[in-house]
C-alpha cells in the first residue's frame, strides 16, 4: 500500500505528505562554478533559507532542457536571500561539471553531491531531474520529478511559499 501511495504521489509531480518526509542536515558542497577555485557552498551560511536543489546530470537530455527554467527561478528569487537555488550535480567526474558550466552559464550556485548523498537522502524515486524544495529545518517541502512545464513551475514556486512560511533561528 506504502508503495502504491508513493507511487501516485511521485506520477502527481509533488510530495506533499509527512508520512513520506525526507530530512538532511546542512551540508557543504565543492561549489564548482565558484569565482575563486577551491571554493565551498555550506548550507549552514543561510540559516532561514529555503534551498530549491535541482539534481541534474549532464548527460541527461531533460536536465539539459530544465535548465532555462531553473535560471529563470533564480532570476525571481535573486533579490530574496531565504530562497537559495542551487544546481546539485550528481556527476562524478568534474569535467562534467565544467561542461555544464559552459553550456549552461547558470546564474546561481552549481554544486557537487560528493557520493550523492543529499540526493539519496531526498529523492522520491531513481531519476532526474528531481528538484527537491527544503525548508531551513532540512526537511523536504516537495519534489517535482521531470522537466518542468507550467503545473511544474507552479508546484514548485507552492512548495517554495510553503517552505517559507517556516521559520528558523537567525
Amino acid at each position: 500500500m506504502r508503495t502504491i501511495m508513493a507511487s501516485l504521489i511521485v506520477s502527481a509531480g509533488l510530495l506533499t505528505s509527512n508520512a513520506f518526509a525526507a530530512k538532511i542536515a546542512p551540508t557543504t558542497f565543492p561549489w564548482m562554478n565558484a569565482k575563486q577555485a577551491n571554493t565551498t557552498y555550506n548550507m549552514a551560511d543561510h540559516t532561514n533559507a529555503v534551498f530549491v536543489l535541482e539534481a541534474f546530470s549532464l548527460n541527461c537530455s531533460w536536465c539539459n532542457k530544465n535548465a532555462a527554467n531553473v535560471d529563470a527561478l533564480a532570476t525571481k528569487f535573486k533579490d530574496n536571500d531565504r530562497v537559495q537555488v542551487i544546481d546539485l550535480g550528481i556527476d562524478s567526474s568534474d569535467g562534467y561539471f565544467t561542461r555544464w558550466i559552459q553550456t549552461h552559464n547558470p546564474n546561481h550556485p552549481v554544486v557537487k553531491d560528493v557520493g550523492r548523498k543529499v540526493y539519496n537522502a531526498l529523492q522520491v524515486e531513481n531519476g532526474i531531474p528531481q528538484v527537491f524544495i527544503v525548508n531551513c529545518r532540512g526537511e523536504r517541502e516537495g519534489v517535482v520529478v521531470g522537466y518542468w512545464e507550467d503545473a511544474e513551475k507552479e508546484q514548485v514556486e507552492s512548495a517554495i511559499n510553503k517552505a517559507l512560511q517556516t521559520t528558523c533561528a537567525l
